[in-house]
């Protein structure tokens, strides 16, 4: 190890006082952090709570019903964001930081218990109530500010666990459902899906990369097991157990606006592909970008997903050309990966339409790992080209990951030394790239980072606080410049290969803690957003994207918070916005996560109309001319029955409810192009359905014998379309 010297120091400080302003907005990337990490991603915390653990039964999970609510008493950590290692009382983070989390929670459930906690703040339950009509408790959990008498913690409380105990669902049943934990700030029955700050927070990366996000790594079951589209990650989950559901990714996309690139399962089947592939056409927004890549780092031993990848090149029967292809495992372990890449591609290339040698929207992308692997780039194009033809229709780039880290630094660096070293490494890099960015041009493809940033972490204790507060320095903000600028995306970089082959980059996180493993995120708290001296590698991707700063301001106008939406009746939703350097481009306004309209001229306004009987969120989001955008705080609405009567939501339906005063029977008679079935649903005056009939023909006829008298409202879907309400009165 040897010292870095003054005579070092002094040329990155000129350097990086000479740095270019030269931005690349559609070119930074960002990767997301596991869910339930310090971007408090939901406003739900229960989504990513732990497992539930017997009380009866230490150490062991609780017992659960089909939909995974469970059966027994139990405890669950709801969070626990406290540093690295003070479990201990020894926390790697010489700070100690937590993310502040204080506040009112509010918590739900059906059936009944008592609660008790343990955390490491002196938590308080408050208003508990139990409503026996709807057999839901409800009440208050306040965690408060600071971090108590901990010695030398400048951070906050971080950790929550509860206790649910003699608990009573009903009828004899131990258990509960419907747990529901949100955080301060959010209305309890809101069913907004992402912070309005995580949003925000996403603003100047052109993509994102999903791989923590699906919890990809160590996910898969042993080969020749296969993931099917029915296993995956569902929505209505009690916790996304498996990373967050394909649903949520596409919703972030379609709020943002940015290009997705995701994580295929290693052991999915090819039905989840082509299921995914339909998912997204359904409902992704059609302009945004998808980059496919099989799984992550399938090359890394210390994941299982390479044991599979393994098994299956010399098992599978698929596979029997690439086992004859070589006679070396690790080539065919890489050309694998290329294959499953290519497959992914023309699957998502036949559903959508689109094809990858358009080089546009699907844009499948071969990972593997720079520094000593080169030759396997090499060796997979030029298979890929004997194979299936020229890359450039089957791939949209090869994928490296050129962290660089502080190898060369003494045992005893400062901070500054720490972030001097891994800058030499940086440059140290640049051969590897220049030889990736050759191989891209000469099979005229993109030459990407899968991955990337600042890496002093590995597992050694050694000189640790130093380490870690090298990633605090406002040097380290110059050293990820530079890392970018000039390692990357410069002409130098790209060696013979035109300027651009080098092309996206996705930074590793975009938030995350700080331990002996690294310090990944390029922020350790979205609060930090506020003041970017405290985040310098997110400051530093801004200034390389050029998309921060002077960000539209934006406020919902109408409709109010917690309006009514009568069904069938156009609710208009405004909002104000304006931009401090320049103009406002764009408002776009989203129901729950659908994009329900936009707006380039003020007042900017968008209308809804509401089919069906729920509670939705209203969102509006203003995009400056510059491409950089900010949510409001969304607004809760309640739809409602139209109490007017009748209402014809879609043409050409003539419909009759008969007789109205209704006493045992109702007759519903309609007629539409070509009688489509239909399915018909009775609701009460709060919304309640006490009746379903599904599929039924016209005419219809409905015993309302079991119905008390009062106001109902019959709707008739047609096509799964509410196309008819008709407001009716039982009375006898």
């Amino acid at each position: 190890m040897r010292n870095i010297s003054p005579v070092l120091l002094l040329i990155l400080s000129l350097f990086s006082a000479s740095l270019s302003a030269q931005t690349y907005p559609a070119q930074i990337g960002v990767g997301l952090d596991g869910i339930g990490g310090r971007a408090l991603e939901f406003p739900n915390v229960a989504l990513t709570a732990t497992a539930w653990q017997s009380v009866a039964n230490s150490g062991a999970n609780a017992t659960t019903d089909a939909e995974g609510w469970p059966t027994e008493d139990f405890r669950v950590v709801f969070f626990d964001q406290r540093p690295f290692n003070a479990w201990n009382n020894a926390p790697d983070d010489p700070q100690h930081y937590v993310v502040d989390q204080s506040g009112t929670y509010t918590l739900s459930f059906n059936g009944q218990a008592t609660l008790t906690s343990w955390s490491d703040a002196p938590i308080s339950f408050q208003n508990q109530q139990y409503d026996p009509a709807t057999n839901t408790t409800s009440l208050d959990i306040v965690f408060p500010p600071g971090g108590g008498s901990n010695a030398g913690t400048i951070g906050n409380y971080g950790f929550l666990m509860v206790n649910f105990l003699q608990t009573d669902f009903g009828n004899g049943e131990k258990g509960l459902k419907n747990i529901r934990l949100m955080r301060p700030g959010y209305q309890h029955n809101t069913p907004q899906l992402f912070r309005t700050e995580y949003l925000n927070a996403i603003s100047p990366f052109s993509t994102i990369r999903f791989m923590d996000y699906l919890h990809t790594n160590n996910s898969n079951v042993a080969y020749p097991g296969k993931q099917t589209w029915a296993m995956r990650q569902h929505t209505d989950a009690p916790r996304f157990t498996k990373g967050a559901p394909w649903e949520r990714i596409i919703a972030l996309g379609n709020y943002t606006d940015r290009d997705i690139w995701i994580n295929i399962p290693v052991d999915a089947d090819s039905m989840y592909v082509v299921e995914l592939a339909r998912l997204m056409k359904a409902t992704l927004r059609p302009d945004i970008n998808i980059y496919l890549e099989y799984s992550n780092e399938v090359w890394n031993g210390s994941f299982s997903q390479f044991q599979y990848n393994y098994d299956a090149v010399l098992q599978s029967p698929e596979d029997a050309d690439i086992r004859a292809s070589t006679q070396w495992d690790d080539r065919r372990r890489a050309r694998r990966v290329a294959k499953q890449v290519i497959k992914f591609g023309k699957i998502f290339e036949e559903v959508m339409g689109v094809t990858v040698a358009s080089r546009t929207k699907i844009r499948p992308v071969f990972a593997w790992q720079i520094g000593g692997w080169l030759p396997w780039y090499e060796d997979v194009l030029t298979w890929i080209t004997n194979t299936y033809g020229p890359p450039k229709d089957f791939i949209y780039g090869i994928a490296s990951a050129p962290y660089f880290n502080d190898n060369g630094a003494a045992s005893n660096a400062t901070p500054l030394q720490v972030v001097a070293a891994m800058s030499a490494n940086s440059d140290n890099n640049v051969a590897n790239i220049q030889t990736l960015a050759q191989f891209a041009d000469q099979w005229q493809i993109k030459h990407l980072q899968y991955e990337g940033g600042p890496d002093n972490g590995g597992g050694s204790t050694t000189n640790l606080a130093n380490r870690i507060n090298a990633n605090r320095l406002p040097e380290m903000k110059d050293a990820v410049i530079h890392n970018y600028r000039d390692n990357w995306f410069s002409a130098n970089a790209n060696g013979t290969a035109p300027v651009g082959t080098n092309d996206l980059v996705c930074y590793f996180v975009m938030s995350g803690g700080v331990s002996r493993y690294g310090c990944w995120g390029a922020t350790e708290d979205l609060q930090y957003l506020q003041n970017l001296s405290k985040a310098p590698k997110y400051d530093a991707l801004c200034v390389l994207s050029g998309m921060c700063g002077n960000e539209p301001t934006v406020s919902l106008t109408a409709p109010a918070n917690n309006a009514l939406a009568p069904l069938g009746i156009g609710l208009n939703i405004s909002a104000n916005a304006s931009d401090p350097d320049g103009s406002i481009a764009k408002m776009e306004f989203f129901v729950n996560d659908t994009l329900i309209g936009s707006d380039n001229t003020p007042p900017y306004s968008a209308v809804w109309t509401p089919t069906v009987i729920e509670t939705v969120v209203v969102l509006a989001k203003a995009i400056d001319n510059d491409g950089k955008f900010r949510f409001t705080d969304a607004h809760v609405v309640e739809t409602e029955p139209n109490m007017s009567g009748t209402q014809q939501l879609e043409n050409q339906i003539d419909c009759k409810v008969f007789p109205n005063p209704a006493q045992d029977q109702i007759h519903i008679v309609w007629s539409a192009p070509d009688s489509p079935h239909g399915s018909i649903e009775v609701v009460d005056i709060l919304g309640k359905k006490v009746m379903i009939n599904s599929p039924v023909r016209s005419p219809a006829i409905l015993d309302v014998n079991s119905l008390m008298d009062g106001v109902y409202f019959v709707n008739l879907y047609l096509d799964n379309r509410l196309s008819v309400v008709q407001r009716i009165v039982v009375s006898r």
